[in-house]
């Protein structure tokens, strides 16, 4: 069986259909790659806010601190 050809209005409607359905893709996927972006700033923000708040501490010393001597010395500290 052989199958018959569609008009020409009904190739015309499928076409532009499938062209919008085409762009809509597009744009979501803009959208998509866009709110990622953003979510990885806030994220890189949070981790910054949270380090700021809450800093490792290596030692007891804190840099531009004054102090009165060079190294607090304990009882059992070399001479």
């Amino acid at each position: 069986m052989e199958q018959a050809a569609l008009p020409e209005w009904e190739s015309v409607l499928i076409e532009e259909a499938i062209a919008t359905a085409e762009r809509r893709l597009e744009k979501e996927r803009e959208k998509a790659s866009k709110r990622a972006i953003q979510l990885a700033r806030e994220q890189g923000y949070h981790r910054l806010a949270v380090a700021i708040d809450h800093p490792v501490r290596a030692s007891r010393e804190h840099h531009g601190q004054l102090r009165l001597f060079d190294k607090d010395l304990t009882l059992f500290d070399g001479s």
